[in-house]
């Protein structure tokens, strides 16, 4: 059977899927953890052994979320935004107001960022800006236009 018949047969609505992981932030988190693990096999004090626990499993969940990173899927009545496959936002597509290409500053920051209507689901340093009735959308990924072209098919559709 046809990859491309079997993916329509099993998600009618879809018109694209597209990831944007933050594969060498992943790896930076990793290596930052060297430190506080070999001290931690040199101290084997309790009052160090718990945070230093809690904090690796913490960096160890951001690196799994950055590894794995955000998965959008551009559907006929709107955009869905995912992450470990959890569902993190909806889009509905009469809400686009409008969609383009920014520059993202690292002083911004990585990973989920935003307060009230803002959000932005980044790890590079090029974004498209989605302007919707509801406040501003960032989605991050290495080929913006990519995510234009898929945009533009879920507001023609």
């Amino acid at each position: 059977m046809n990859d491309a018949f079997k993916r329509d047969r099993l998600a009618p609505d879809r018109l694209a899927v597209e990831t944007h992981s933050g594969r060498a932030w992943s790896l930076i988190l990793l290596l930052g953890m060297i430190g506080p693990v070999l001290a931690l096999s040199l101290s084997r004090r309790a009052e160090i052994f718990w945070p230093m626990i809690l904090a690796s499993l913490v960096v160890l969940g951001a690196s799994a979320m950055a590894w794995s990173g955000f998965q959008y899927r551009f559907l006929r009545h709107g955009v869905e935004i995912r992450m470990l496959g959890f569902r993190m936002r909806s889009i509905p597509k009469q809400s686009i107001v409008s969609y383009a290409i920014e520059p993202w500053s690292f002083i911004r920051g990585y990973g989920i960022r935003g307060i009230g209507s803002t959000r932005a689901y980044v790890w590079c340093n090029r974004v498209v800006h989605i302007s919707t009735s509801s406040g501003e959308i960032f989605l991050g990924h290495s080929d913006p236009e990519r995510i234009l072209r898929d945009l533009d098919m879920v507001t023609a559709s």
